[in-house]
C-alpha cells in the first residue's frame, strides 16, 4: 500500500470515528433530555389533564387589588401576571415586561413583551398596565405596597413609565407581588363589582367555577405568553382539616396539599408515593395587640404577657423543629433580620412584676382570637395555659378564616392571633404592620402609631441603598422590640406534600408554587 492510499484510507477512518461519535455523543443526549423532560420526549409517559390541590381555606377574591391573604394570592397567582416576578429564591426576574431600565432615582422605563394575551383575546398593552397600578395605588388592601408610585405614563403601547413620589427601594419587589397581576382595563371597567364572576389575567390559567366553601376551579390557557400548559385543569379544593388534606393524599383524591399538619410529616416521609416539600420563608406568627383599647396601650402589660410565653415550646411540640423560634419582629431568612435586639425569654417573676406594675396586681382576663386552624388553635391553648402562671385567664374564640380576615382588620378587639407572610424586603414586612397609615386591612391591625417609626420607615422607602434600608430597619426592630406593638411567636417553615408523580413544579420560599412547566404522571 503506498502512501497515498494509506493516508486516503486513514481520512476515511477519521470521518468514519468522527460520524460514530456523533452520533453516539447525540443519542446520549436524547437519553438525557429523555431523562430531564419525560413529558415531552418519551411517547411511554401517560400524563393527566387534571390535578387537584387540597387548600385549607376558601379565596376571600380572586382581584389581585384587592387581595390581602394568602389563601387568595394562590387562586390570583394562577390566573395573573405581574411586570416582574419572584424566582425561587425571591429574586426579581422578568415577566411581563421583558425588561426594564432606570432612568433616574424616581422613574423606572418597563418594556412589555409584545403578543401577550389576555383570557379574552386582547392583547395586553401599556393602558393596561397604567390602569392596573393606579387601582392598586388606590385599593386600601395593596396602597401599602404601591402608593409611593406618583404617575404612570404611557409611552406607546408596549413601553410604560413608572414614577414614584421619592426615591422608592422596594419598587421592584412590589412589582413583583401577586397583588400588581395585571388586568384588562376594559373589562374591569365593564364589569364593575361584578369582575370577581368572571375575572381576566394573562396567567396560564383561567377561572372556569368558583364554589365558596367547596372549590374553584381554573383551566388552561393555551395562548399564554409561557406557553401551552400539560396540565388542563387545576382545581382548588378547600379542605379545612389538616388530617383530611393528608387523607385526600393518601387516596389520591388529591395531588398537592399545602400546610401538612405536623403529625403528619413523617407519614409522608416514609410513604412511597408521597414527597414533603419544606422551606425557610420570611413568614412570621404573632399575638397583636390592639392599641385602639385602652388596656393594650399599657406597654408594661405587653411586656409582661411576652415574658410569660416561652416560644420554645411552640417550636418542640407544635411544629416539631419546622419553625424557629422568633426574637424579632422579622424573620431570619429577611435579609434585614436584626439578631441584637431585645429578647423576651421566658421569666414569670419578671412577668409578674410587670403585670403589677401596669395595674393588674390580681391579673386580668382576657379574649384570645384565632382562626379555625388545627396548629394555631393548638398554639393558643398553649399561651392560655402559659399566661395562667401570671395571673392572666385567657378565654379562646375560634373563627372561620374568611369572617376572621374582617372581623381582625377593626378596632375595638381582643388579643389576636395572626401571621404575616412577605418578600422578605424590610419594606414588604414592616411597613404594612407598622406604619401609622396602614391602620385596619392593610395590615396594622393592632392600630399602632409611633412617629419616629413612620419616619424611620418613610426613609428607608424613600432609599435606593440597600445598605442604607438594612441599618434602618434594623433600628426599627430594636425600637418594635421595646414598644411590642404585636409580640412574635415563630417563624414557620412553609410545606406542602405532593404525589411523586406531580413532576416540574417549584415551590418557591415566599411559599407559592410555580405550576409553569408542571405536569403529573398516570
Amino acid at each position: 500500500m503506498n502512501y497515498k492510499t494509506f493516508k486516503k484510507l486513514g481520512m476515511c477512518m477519521l470521518f468514519v470515528c468522527v460520524g460514530l461519535f456523533s452520533a453516539m455523543k447525540l443519542s446520549a443526549s436524547s437519553k438525557d433530555e429523555k431523562k430531564t423532560d419525560p413529558a415531552t420526549t418519551s411517547a411511554k409517559v401517560q400524563l393527566k389533564d387534571t390535578l387537584v390541590v387540597a387548600m385549607k381555606s376558601d379565596p376571600k377574591t380572586v382581584d389581585p387589588q384587592k387581595s390581602i391573604d394568602t389563601m387568595s394570592n394562590k387562586s390570583i397567582n394562577l390566573m395573573y401576571d405581574s411586570l416582574l416576578e419572584l424566582d425561587e429564591n425571591l429574586n426579581v426576574v422578568p415577566a411581563l415586561a421583558e425588561r426594564w431600565e432606570r432612568i433616574d432615582e424616581y422613574s423606572v422605563v418597563f418594556y412589555l413583551r409584545k403578543g401577550v394575551k389576555f383570557h379574552n383575546g386582547d392583547e395586553l398593552k401599556a393602558e393596561d398596565v397604567k390602569f392596573t397600578l393606579e387601582r392598586a395605588v388606590a385599593s386600601p388592601q395593596t396602597m401599602y405596597l404601591y402608593n409611593p408610585i406618583s404617575e404612570v405614563t404611557v409611552i406607546d403601547d408596549y413601553t410604560v413609565k413608572v414614577t414614584t413620589k421619592a426615591p422608592f427601594g422596594a419598587l421592584l419587589q412590589n412589582l413583583a407581588a401577586v397583588q400588581g397581576g395585571i388586568v384588562n382595563k376594559k373589562v374591569v371597567e365593564a364589569a364593575g363589582d361584578d369582575y370577581v364572576k368572571n375575572p381576566v389575567g394573562t396567567g396560564q390559567y383561567k377561572f372556569k367555577e368558583w364554589l365558596p366553601g367547596n372549590k374553584i376551579v381554573f383551566e388552561a390557557f393555551n395562548d399564554s405568553y409561557h406557553g401551552a400548559p400539560k396540565i388542563k385543569e387545576i382545581t382548588f379544593k378547600t379542605v379545612p382539616e389538616v388530617s383530611n388534606r393528608m387523607i385526600y393524599l393518601e387516596t389520591g383524591e388529591a395531588d398537592i396539599s399545602f400546610d401538612i399538619g405536623l403529625m403528619d410529616k413523617e407519614a409522608v416521609k416514609n410513604h412511597k408515593n408521597l414527597e414533603l416539600l419544606e422551606v425557610e420563608s420570611p413568614s412570621i406568627l404573632y399575638i397583636g395587640f390592639d392599641q385602639s383599647v385602652p388596656k393594650f396601650q399599657n406597654k408594661k402589660l405587653r411586656q409582661a404577657i411576652a415574658y410569660a410565653i416561652d416560644n420554645n415550646v411552640f417550636v418542640d411540640a407544635i411544629f416539631r423543629g419546622s419553625a424557629v423560634a422568633a426574637d424579632s419582629v422579622m424573620a431570619k431568612a429577611s435579609p434585614a433580620y436584626n439578631p441584637n435586639v431585645k429578647k423576651y425569654d421566658q421569666n414569670i417573676e419578671k412577668a409578674k412584676e410587670l403585670l403589677k406594675e401596669a395595674g393588674y396586681p390580681n391579673g386580668l382576663d382576657l379574649q384570645l382570637w384565632v382562626m379555625d386552624d388545627g396548629p394555631r388553635v393548638d398554639m393558643c391553648v398553649i399561651i392560655q395555659d402559659q399566661l395562667k402562671a401570671i395571673g392572666i385567664n385567657i378565654e379562646i374564640k375560634v373563627f372561620e378564616f374568611g369572617a376572621y380576615v374582617s372581623k381582625t382588620a377593626l378596632p375595638d378587639k381582643e388579643l389576636y392571633f395572626l401571621s404575616w407572610n412577605s418578600s422578605g424586603d424590610g419594606d414588604a414586612s414592616l411597613y404594612p404592620l407598622f406604619h401609622s397609615s396602614q391602620h385596619g386591612a392593610s395590615g396594622n391591625r393592632s392600630f399602632y402609631s409611633n412617629k419616629e417609626i413612620d419616619e424611620l420607615l418613610d426613609k428607608a422607602r424613600t432609599s435606593v441603598d440597600q445598605d442604607e434600608r438594612t441599618e434602618i430597619y434594623k433600628k426599627v426592630q430594636d425600637i418594635l422590640q421595646e414598644e411590642l406593638p404585636h409580640y412574635t411567636l415563630v417563624y414557620p417553615k412553609l410545606n406542602l406534600a405532593k404525589s411523586t408523580k406531580v413532576k416540574g413544579m417549584i415551590f418557591k420560599k415566599n411559599g407559592y408554587v410555580d405550576l409553569t412547566k408542571a405536569y403529573v404522571e398516570k
